[in-house]
């Protein structure tokens, strides 16, 4: 016990705990702002119009995450290492996500409209604002994964505390001066966006396009990529697929009530986020498996003791739900605590998932574990939604969130080298 104790202590001495505390603290600032910007939004809007913001949100971040974080990981694996062809296969990077850019932008313009007629053709107007939103974030998280890889992760936090920072300052200056709607939420974050991505330029070197990218550059990228964006395409589907299947189902309000629920574990998906920004680099640049074992376990007991935080929610949700939200979202008692449980073994999973992407570059098992918590999650909306409407949603969330986590965990400890 001593021992496990000086060891705990010890890791809390080190450069990644440092780093942690960092990108803690801003994305806990980001996290600040951005929950301040959503319980606003959920509030003024109500639970029907906020369920329909909701899904707007996530259907454009499932386009947005399938493509673009592959490529994000690709760049911060290849850019935290010394090899010759570094600034080749940055470049590279780069002029995927532009490219990819624009191409889904365009499509997803074109195909915003009949999609909103058979999902809820309120959606028609804000799905296609919200195609703009593709090509900006796929531009201003570049900066962001170049730093990243360099380790310089106030820079890189100070983007995305802009980023929530002007959005909270959209959000009150249309609420105060204009009206606060669907659109106007929308476009607040929009804006922000393009602050980041002008602040993100002026922080890296673009020295990386005088590189000149090779066949066998593409090849190295897409080896690392392929199946990690099968393995994104399908989280990002069954990280947001449940609002477009709440609202089809049982329609806008419930969606509202189980998003207002959602939300309270926005601290915990950026603290997620800032610790896989520390994990990463470290994961990647491990050539003794040895050092690797020693690192996930520690990780492991750091992140074990989040978890225990997060299940604090459980008591306090009833008040915190009625002091932000007000008594139109009562309904999210139940489906906030049932969240909380799935959500503990969420963060406590992190180190394993960063494990097992870079450190043993287990691409194919990211993709085969994700295939099987989309099946999950959409099996389990199809049953329990028409049941119990977003209490059904949280459960199905919870219950897979446990089951995955779980496993992950398992595969990442059993691995021998």
């Amino acid at each position: 016990m001593k021992k496990s104790f000086l060891s705990f202590l010890t890791f809390t001495r080190t450069q990644t705990i440092k780093d942690t505390l960092v990108v803690t603290f801003g994305n806990g600032l980001s996290t600040a702002f951005s929950v301040l910007s959503i319980f606003l939004i959920a509030r003024i809007l109500g639970p029907a119009n906020f369920g329909l913001y909701v899904t707007t949100w996530a259907i454009v971040v499932i386009l947005i995450d399938s493509i673009d974080l592959a490529i994000n990981s690709g760049i911060v694996r290849f850019a935290s290492q010394s090899t010759a062809d570094k600034d080749s296969l940055i470049k590279y990077g780069f002029f995927l996500k532009l490219f990819l850019g624009l191409i889904v932008t365009a499509v997803f313009g074109l195909l915003s409209q009949p999609l909103a007629a058979w999902l809820y053709p309120s959606l028609k107007t804000p799905l296609l604002l919200s195609s703009l939103f593709i090509l900006i974030t796929f531009l201003f998280r570049f900066p962001r994964s170049i730093l990243q890889s360099e380790k310089k992760f106030f820079k890189d936090t100070l983007i995305d505390v802009t980023i929530s920072f002007i959005r909270l300052l959209s959000v009150l200056a249309f609420y105060f001066f204009f009206k606060l709607t669907i659109l106007s939420s929308l476009a607040a974050y929009l804006l922000a966006a393009v602050i980041g991505l002008i602040l993100g330029i002026r922080f890296i070197s673009w020295d990386f396009l005088k590189a000149k990218v090779t066949p066998e550059v593409r090849r190295t990228f897409f080896h690392f990529q392929k199946w990690l964006t099968f393995g994104f395409i399908i989280a990002a589907v069954h990280g947001r697929i449940d609002s477009a299947i709440l609202l089809k189902l049982a329609g806008p309000e419930n969606t509202g009530i189980y998003q207002a629920a959602y939300r309270f574990f926005a601290p915990v998906l950026q603290l997620a986020a800032a610790l896989s920004l520390v994990f990463a680099p470290r994961f990647a640049s491990f050539s003794d498996y040895s050092q690797t074992k020693t690192y996930l376990h520690k990780a492991g007991k750091l992140t074990l003791g989040l978890a225990g935080l997060v299940l604090l929610l459980i008591p306090l949700a009833p008040a915190l739900i009625k002091l932000i939200f007000g008594s139109q979202y009562l309904a999210a008692i139940l489906p906030t605590r049932i969240l909380t449980l799935g959500f503990a073994f969420f963060i406590a999973g992190s180190p394993y998932v960063a494990h097992l992407i870079y450190a043993v570059n287990k691409t194919k098992t990211f993709f085969i574990i994700n295939i099987a918590q989309l099946v999950s999650i959409m099996a389990l909306d199809l049953i329990l939604i028409p049941v119990a409407g977003a209490v059904g949603a949280a459960l199905a969330v919870s219950l897979t969130l446990i089951t995955v986590n779980s496993l992950l965990a398992y595969l990442a400890l059993s691995h021998k080298s």
